[in-house]
């Protein structure tokens, strides 16, 4: 009973050494993609959004987008956000994921390095740096010191955690048969990636494997098991693109579909040749981990290469497989639910999401001058429409950005999005003040209440200097402008003094009988209502100056 008791706890400690090493392993690859992702992950959206149809360009674009964040996850979700808004096209997503699986080959690489016990220094260094430094930037880059010095206390972790079982024969067999059978090895890399959902993960731990040494000194694991675990943890990590296409739109669903044709035609056309390929690879270093980090890198760069002439036939093939049903809409939402766990990029589709109403709130302005000056009432009843969706539009946003995980956002970024709940609110306001303007139109026309030719006149002059002051603050939200927030304010200081004369020549007007007196309110209460706007426009404007000096 002792001895089963011991072997319990023996074996006990042997699985939790390894699995402990594992998590380690994970968790400091996590706090490196966080950290890099604080720094640049507001970026990434940006530059995808730039994507061009050039496959080539495409390749470098995800290359460089996930090497700065080392999540090919982070980018592959963010790809399927912008494919389920319609910013990105599906032809230009799966230009990019062939270079996302290339960025993510650095952290293999940077753990292939024998830095023997340098990772104490590099602990220390994070960790003081963090604890010392109150500059933001700097707590950043200490965290990213921290955490590679953390991936390397793992790999030792790990290396220790296979000590006690690295000379048994049971475990000789089952790595001899992954390099003898290489699909097995595949197998077991896909499970292993599946299950941590982090390929940089699996292969970090095989190439500490590549480290761990038996009895004999040689390494426990050989170079055609390792790579054959490499190719099987490329693919392990398409489990979650799947699960996340399963809730989007049909472009965003095939655009996980083709990342999981990549990786399943990739390995198929790897197989019949991984005797030449463990070969090549051989040549390119003396020191296993470092062969089998190069194998990863290799491996990627080849099949997405591979991958170029035939972009438009994955593309053919995969809307074949998943094709638009007719009448079927892009969602109404910029923003991906999947996206609260990339805090980031959550508050990037949020603000793009508060541009889009603000630019329906703009056209609903224009709709309301037609329908006021010109009497045009079907564009005020569009303008009726429109206000519905705006408030729905408004209310959703809201309680998006509600949910974003401000701990999880620099400080700057946590001001903004506290800030652009201040904006949607000032959104949704303007589209009230629209819609109140379409009804004073309708209310016009169905009583036929006259308006003088000069009342027109002024009444257009100062729907137009609105309307330009509030595009003008749009477009700084937009594109973050400090210039075009300031000309926003001071168009609206223009329209405060314009309404005001305005409202002096309607008295004037009014005395001398040129316009009738049913005509007072309707023209009164839409220069304050206008003047309103204005106002918006300015808070709006006021935001970004202040979140962006």
């Amino acid at each position: 009973m002792d001895l089963l008791l011991d072997l319990i706890i023996y074996n006990g400690s042997v699985l939790f050494g390894i699995i402990g090493g594992l998590a380690l392993l994970m968790y400091s690859i996590s706090l490196l993609s966080d950290s890099l992702g604080k720094i640049s992950g507001s970026t990434i959206s940006k530059i995808l959004e730039r994507t061009t149809n050039n496959p080539v360009t495409g390749l470098f674009v995800g290359t460089g987008t996930t090497f700065m964040t080392q999540s090919s996850s982070i980018t592959m979700m963010t790809l399927i956000g912008l494919v389920n808004s319609g910013i990105m096209t599906f032809r230009q997503s799966v230009n990019v994921m062939l270079g996302s699986e290339i960025g993510t080959t650095m952290t293999a690489q940077l753990a292939a390095f024998d830095i023997g016990f340098a990772f104490l220094p590099l602990i220390a260094i994070g960790f003081f740096l963090n604890v010392a430094s109150k500059n933001e930037k700097v707590k950043l880059a200490a965290k990213v010191i921290f955490s590679i010095g953390l991936l390397f206390v793992a790999m030792d972790f790990i290396k220790q955690g296979f000590g006690p079982i690295k000379d048994l024969q049971i475990f000789k067999d089952l790595i001899a048969s992954w390099g003898v059978i290489p699909l097995y090895g595949i197998l077991i890399g896909t499970l292993i990636a599946g299950v941590t959902q982090s390929s940089s993960a699996t292969t970090s731990m095989v190439v500490a494997l590549g480290g761990t040494l038996n009895a004999a000194g040689n390494p426990i694991i050989s170079l055609e098991a390792g790579i054959a675990l490499c190719i099987g943890a490329n693919l392990g990590t398409c489990v979650l693109e799947l699960i996340v296409g399963v809730g989007a739109t049909r472009p965003a669903k095939r655009t996980a579909l083709a990342q999981a044709l990549i990786n399943i035609i990739g390995i198929l056309v790897f197989l019949p040749f991984l005797p030449q390929f463990t070969a090549l690879v051989r040549l390119t270093h003396f020191d296993l981990q470092r062969q089998i980090a190069n194998a990863h890198t290799i491996f990627n760069v080849i099949v997405s290469v591979m991958f170029i002439p035939f972009v438009g036939a994955l593309v053919w093939f995969c809307e074949k497989i998943i094709p638009i049903r007719e009448g079927e809409l892009r969602p109404r939402h910029f923003f991906d639910e999947k996206m609260l766990s990339l805090a980031q990029l959550a508050l990037r589709e949020s603000e793009r999401e508060v541009v889009r109403t603000a630019e329906k709130t703009l056209k609903m302005l224009g709709l309301s001058k037609d329908a006021m000056v010109d009497g045009k009432l079907d564009f005020a009843k569009e303008v009726l429409v429109l206000e519905d969706e705006v408030d729905d539009f408004c209310d959703e946003t809201e309680k998006f950005i509600d949910r974003i995980h401000e701990e999880d956002l620099t400080e700057r970024d946590k001001l903004w999005r506290i800030r652009l709940l201040r904006i949607i609110t000032d959104v949704e306001r303007v589209g009230d003040l629209c819609n109140n303007l379409a009804e004073f139109a309708i209310r016009k026309e169905k009583e036929e209440v006259p308006f003088s030719e000069k009342g027109r006149k002024d009444l257009r002059s100062l729907f137009e200097a609105v309307e330009r002051a509030y595009s003008t603050a749009i477009e700084a939200l937009k594109e973050k402008s400090k210039s075009k927030a300031r000309m926003a304010t001071e168009m609206e200081d223009e329209v405060d003094v314009l309404e005001k004369q305005l409202k002096k020549a309607h008295i004037k007007r009014m005395k001398r009988g040129i316009c009738v007196p049913a005509a007072d309110v309707l023209f009164t209460e839409s220069l304050r209502n206008l003047e309103r706007i204005s106002d918006h426009a300015d808070n709006i404007a006021y935001d970004v100056l202040e979140t962006f000096l």
